[in-house]
């Protein structure tokens, strides 16, 4: 905290952003606990915290596991009429999802949209991608619809996650959907995705033959 002195004593006075870089460093070395501290002593000095802030720290307890810390820390900010924008939700989702809970990563989603909070395109690939690493293939198409519907596009390496998740499932009425929409945005399935779904779905010679079939034909 030397430099918050140096800088007072220069007449130089710290505002939030310069309060989350110091938090952040914290946060960096290992020090939790001292970087809230420092969001309090900011207050005591007559700064008023922003989202900023608060977000390094959801984004530092995220990243630790600390989900019910990281949730408690959000209702925190709403009691202090702190509107959660949506990089503090998609952090949260994030790391949900990481933990392998989409389904409560899901809710958050839900949960943001009835507080006003619109999702980005950030916050529907991770929900996919979320879904798909589960094995939840249906409702990662069931988001993947949402994020179609709010005029987001999702990257090429989602769409092929879904693509190949809804083939093993034998959903090949959603995959060719999936595909259709792909087609509709000019994004091209790649060619090496497709060796490897017909070699595992045919295997020998049949599944090289229907390749070089596809290979000419591009």
């Amino acid at each position: 905290m030397d430099f918050l002195e140096i800088m007072t004593q220069k007449k130089i006075w710290p505002n939030a952003v310069t309060y989350a870089l110091l938090m952040g460093c914290l946060c960096a070395l290992g020090k939790y606990k001292e970087a809230k501290k420092v969001m309090f002593d900011m207050e005591y000095r007559g700064c008023k915290p922003r989202i900023i802030n608060f977000g390094i720290l959801i984004n530092d307890l995220g990243k630790r596991g600390k989900i019910d810390e990281t949730k408690s820390l959000l209702l925190e900010m709403k009691k202090r009429r702190f509107k959660p924008d949506v990089v503090v939700y998609n952090m949260l989702i994030n790391y949900l999802c990481k933990e392998n809970k989409p389904a409560e990563a899901y809710k958050v989603l839900v949960k943001m949209q009835v507080e006003g909070c619109e999702p980005n395109a950030a916050t529907y690939r991770m929900m996919v991608d979320g879904f798909c690493r589960a094995g939840n293939f249906e409702n990662g198409l069931r988001v993947l619809n949402a994020m179609l519907n709010s005029k987001h596009v999702p990257r090429l390496e989602t769409f092929c996650c879904l693509v190949e998740g809804l083939l093993d499932c034998r959903k090949m009425h959603d995959a060719c959907f999936v595909l259709g929409e792909m087609e509709k945005r000019k994004v091209r399935f790649p060619l090496e995705n497709w060796e490897a779904l017909i070699m595992d779905s045919c295997g020998g010679t049949a599944g090289v033959n229907l390749v070089n079939e596809l290979i000419d034909s591009h």
